[in-house]
């Protein structure tokens, strides 16, 4: 008997080829993009899933006045300590610091080689295991336990010993301004996966820092980590918190809410991090859950309209074997044997539209991964085939099981043709509503993020970005580094290439994490965190920065060297009412609670965009670097190149380098590019974004092209009788697209106001957004009123051109 549905069902498809190839591309299309989209989403979702669900990171939100001004990951050193001490759930913790806000422009070197490395931590001894390291070579327990000793990444391991084992060799480490100092290789750990919150090449042990940060309340740069005992409750922990603060800070936590300022402890599930956390200073670049829930909703925009898609292409052919089906039921089939005919057809055509997914996103798999830039897996797998083989059998129950019931009943009807009265026309009609409100919403989403994107791009920064070289300032210093320094700059600046040259411990669009409080004498209660820039003379005239009031540094004024410059947002922020009115004031920096220093107020710059336009002007103030004793200040050089031929310039700048700062290696990138990075995440959600609902809107297509054969179809004597009482071609076509056009206007009467809030939610993720024009709402609609009009006029000017004699033959 399934031998007979099967081979009925195979001459179907063969009958029909058209309509067959229509059905299976559409559902192959949707399927293999859902495919690729839930591989992408799968990786998101899995960051640090190798990891013990009981780890939680310790982050901080400040309170002053009642309302939230900072969220940080990172915190004090003592939280960790204190926490396995004194809270009886926490069985283990651990502390981890980047190097960043410790030294300068780290360097390894090994014989004659050196490299400038950038994920380089101090480490407890018990992060290693704590985390799940599998260390190929030492002792896990023991390889972080003594002074001096570091692990690294099996691939570091090469880059450095790529003749031999790296344990027990060592590492030249040089520390910028904190010089030099030798590590002992104790261990060899396996690549950290890409799903990871927190990436690292090399692990120090956190023994090897100079100072006593067991008691450390102050320093808060440091990754604090708990793993509490499984089945604990994590509210009661948190509540522990505060006493355990109020133990070892009593006395200062009060003295803070006097001036208003309190500080809250929050503990973060490490599964969560990746997509939850979006605070100051995070280890990594963080994804964001909302992108992923876009995602996931196109992937089922996409499913869904291939099922229909299907279902209006079925319902569309199905007046052809109306008589067909009539004449089975008189002769005894019964409705059960019309079902599973009809589900044998609908598996057929699945079964065939997996395949064929399989291979489509087989084969596009790795331009998706490099569209992406995902690190997940490419080709096939058995997390794959199980996926393909789930949107196979649900697509057999969705997709086949309404034609099978609706047609499979009523035999009188069905033998006369009369298709019109049997039920589901308006269901019909309901699912095209759901793919032009589907159609109108990506089209909308896909304007949207492409106009954010282009109006952040095209914003005026503040900045001069252009033909700017960006160099790291040498790892490899002694006590000439400042006749060095001198010597290159006086070098390059000789360069007919280099028009100007700067050094600032900080370049645009990079997060700055050195901060202090500013306070003015008289006003203690305008006490604001304000971020450092260090930088010399030539920082703000290379790069276009306009003073409000006051004026830049001067090397030839040696009271200069104690002087600061302000931002616009910090003098408005700490109490002054104008920055005429600020300049030649004097301002408290307040380094800790017993060292602070008055600095006058040498001038004030209009307010510029260090970060991209996700972030808010915030204050900052900048000093000289020369005269500041500040170690962990990164260090930059900036030159300003008016040659066209980079290589060029770049191969004479090199050289005037490697004269200057012999044996540091030549890191260069250029601003612009740097900058712009900061949009890399959102330009590849616009592409995705795009490139899916273009692929719905195709597949949507197809569903109206079966919907409008169907209705053709039965009006096909209606169209013979027009033409005869003279009706034009126009007027034929005019009805048959009067009944879309209505549908079109439901659809946007009910997803309009929908793409509105959603927009208008998604735009809150950005300090600076665009302006929500009417016609970002209207396009859309004009555009699926034309992709519809273009779809059914194929079967409407077919149906109007054809002999009305053999029209009125229909029947």
């Amino acid at each position: 008997m399934f031998y007979h549905y099967l081979k009925i069902a195979h001459r179907n498809l063969w009958r029909n080829k058209v309509f067959s190839l229509i059905n299976i591309m559409g559902l192959a299309v949707g399927m293999a993009a859902c495919l690729l989209i839930f591989r992408y989403v799968d990786f998101e979702l899995s960051y640090d899933d190798f990891r013990k669900p009981t780890i939680y990171r310790v982050s901080s939100n400040a309170y002053m006045n009642g309302e939230l001004v900072g969220k940080r990951a990172q915190t004090v050193p003592a939280l960790a300590p204190a926490f396995q001490r004194d809270i009886s759930e926490v069985i283990h913790g651990a502390r981890i610091v980047h190097t960043a806000p410790l030294m300068s422009d780290p360097v390894f070197q090994v014989g004659d080689r050196s490299f400038h490395e950038e994920k380089i931590y101090y480490a407890d001894s018990s992060f290693l295991s704590m985390f799940s390291y599998k260390v190929l070579r030492g002792d896990i327990q023991t390889a972080l336990t003594q002074p001096g000793s570091v692990v690294l990444s099996e691939s570091m391991s090469k880059k450095y010993f790529p003749d031999g084992d790296a344990v027990g060799e060592s590492l030249n480490f040089y520390m910028g301004d904190r010089g030099q100092t030798q590590l002992l290789i104790s261990g060899v750990f396996e690549d950290i996966p890409n799903n990871s919150h927190l990436q690292s090449d090399f692990l120090i042990s956190f023994i090897s820092l100079p100072w006593n940060l067991n008691e450390d309340w102050d320093w808060g740069n440091f990754y604090n980590y708990i793993e509490i005992l499984p089945g604990s409750d994590v509210a009661i922990v948190k509540q522990k918190i505060h006493g355990v603060l109020e133990k070892y800070r009593g006395e200062t936590l009060a003295e803070w809410r006097k001036d208003g300022y309190y500080e809250e402890f929050e503990l973060q599930p490490i599964q969560g991090i990746h997509l939850d956390s979006n605070l100051e200073a995070e280890a990594e670049v963080n994804g964001s859950r909302r992108t992923v829930t876009f995602l996931i909703l196109i992937a089922f925009f996409i499913l869904v309209i291939a099922w229909i898609n299907y279902l209006n292409l079925t319902t569309a052919k199905a007046i052809e074997r109306a008589k067909e089906i009539g004449i089975r039921k008189v002769v005894g089939s019964n409705r059960g044997q019309l079902i599973v005919q009809f589900l044998t057809e609908s598996c057929l055509i699945n079964l065939v539209a997996a395949l064929m997914a399989l291979l489509i996103s087989n084969l596009l798999m790795t331009p998706f991964h490099d569209l992406t830039q995902g690190h997940f897996a490419k080709g096939f797998d058995l997390e794959m085939g199980l996926g393909i083989m789930g949107l196979f059998l649900f697509g057999i129950l969705i997709s086949g099981l309404y034609p099978a019931i609706a047609l499979s009943f009523q035999p009188v009807q069905l033998i006369k043709g009369n298709l019109k009265k049997t039920k589901g026309v308006q269901l019909r009609k309901a699912l095209v509503v759901f793919q032009f409100a589907a159609s109108i919403a990506l089209i909308a989403g896909t304007f949207g993020v492409r106009k954010q994107l282009d109006f952040m791009q095209h914003q005026d920064m503040g900045l001069d970005l252009g033909q700017t070289l960006i160099l790291k300032g040498p790892g490899i210093k002694d006590s000439t580094y400042q006749s060095q320094l001198t010597f290159f700059k006086n070098e390059v600046q000789m360069l007919p290439e280099v028009e100007s040259v700067s050094v600032s411990s900080n370049i645009p669009g990079q997060q700055l994490s050195w901060g202090r409080s500013f306070y003015p004498p008289a006003n203690p209660e305008f006490r604001k965190g304000v971020k450092i820039v260090a930088v010399d003379e030539d920082f703000f005239e290379l790069y276009g920065r306009t003073f409000l009031a006051g004026r830049n540094f001067s090397p030839e004024i040696t009271s200069d060297r104690g002087a600061v410059i302000f931002n616009e947002t910090a003098i408005r922020q700490l109490g002054f009412n104008s920055p005429e009115g600020a300049v030649g004031q004097t301002i408290i920096w307040d380094e800790s609670d017993n060292d602070q220093h008055e600095k006058e107020i040498l001038g004030v710059i209009s307010d510029f965009n260090q970060q991209s336009l996700h972030n808010e002007v915030g204050p900052m103030v900048f000093a000289l670097k020369e005269y500041l004793n500040a170690p962990w200040a990164g260090e930059y050089y900036s030159l300003k190149i008016t040659s066209a031929d980079y290589p060029f310039a770049l191969e004479q700048i090199q050289a005037n380098w490697s004269e200057a700062f012999r044996g540091s290696p030549f890191d260069y990138f250029f601003l612009d590019t740097y900058f712009d990075n900061q949009y890399k995440s959102d330009k590849q959600f616009a592409k995705v974004f795009s490139l899916f609902a273009g692929l719905a809107i195709l597949i949507a297509c197809l569903g109206l092209f079966g919907l409008s054969s169907y209705m053709t179809l039965q009006r096909t004597k209606e169209i013979g009788i027009r033409k005869v009482l003279g009706a034009s071609v126009f007027t034929i076509m005019s009805l048959l697209s009067r009944e879309f056009i209505g549908l079109i206007g439901i659809a946007s009467i009910v997803i309009l106001p929908v793409v509105w809030f959603f927009m208008k939610k998604w735009l809150e993720n950005f300090a600076y957004q665009m302006e929500f024009h009417w016609w970002l709402l209207a396009l859309p609609v004009v555009l699926v009123w034309f992709m519809a009009l273009i779809t059914i006029s194929f079967q409407s000017i077919k149906a109007a051109l054809m002999n009305p004699v053999n029209s009125l033959k229909s029947e």
